[in-house]
């Protein structure tokens, strides 16, 4: 499978858990800011094949979000593996947290539908969650990953790493490291 299909898969996954944070920095500073390119290589043991890139990701018309608001991530590979960033801020309010948490859980549970094995693993206050694909899914692009998320204030983050095979999945624990890193940063 290509890195651009894991990339594709992964960032599908990743946006379900939208929307993010918006502010005055260029999108790649501003979505790649809370990640350090030595810890993600520490982390999935290569270095970075590209700068890290990112991305702003407006909302679709109709979404039950105001006008503008945006999804931020941050995208890099490092030999078979892809990771992401993905975090973003609930409005102040009541529901402020169920809404945080129910977005973090919302990639999880369109991969279940889509068939995907996905197993969970509570780490402290940090969800994780390892994937596995169907045996089959025809010409559709399939991948293994492992991601960490949580809820910090009003704001939530995940952080997943994708392989290929189910040899490549990094566990969840060394996942967990790499969004607590990038967790301690965000604005």
């Amino acid at each position: 499978m290509s890195k651009r299909s894991l990339g594709t898969l992964l960032a599908a996954s990743c946006l379900a858990a939208a929307p993010w944070l918006a502010q005055a920095a260029p999108t790649s500073e501003k979505a790649c800011a809370p990640f350090k390119p030595a810890e993600i290589e520490a982390a999935i043991g290569a270095k970075l094949d590209r700068p890290l890139a990112g991305m702003a990701v407006p909302f679709a018309k109709g979404a039950a979000r105001l006008p503008g608001e945006t999804a931020w991530t941050c995208q890099g590979s490092a030999g078979g593996r892809s990771v992401m960033l993905s975090y973003g801020q609930e409005p102040a309010g009541p529901e402020a947290a169920k809404e945080a948490e129910a977005r973090l859980a919302a990639p999880r549970d369109r991969l279940r539908s889509m068939g995907y094995t996905v197993k969970e693993t509570k780490l402290g206050a940090t969800t994780c969650w390892t994937m596995a694909p169907p045996a089959t899914k025809g010409d559709e692009p399939v991948a293994f990953g492992t991601s960490c998320g949580a809820v910090k204030g009003l704001s939530y983050y995940s952080v997943s790493v994708s392989a290929a095979t189910a040899a490549d999945l990094l566990p969840p624990e060394k996942v967990k490291r790499l969004a607590d890193q990038a967790a301690a940063r965000l604005p």
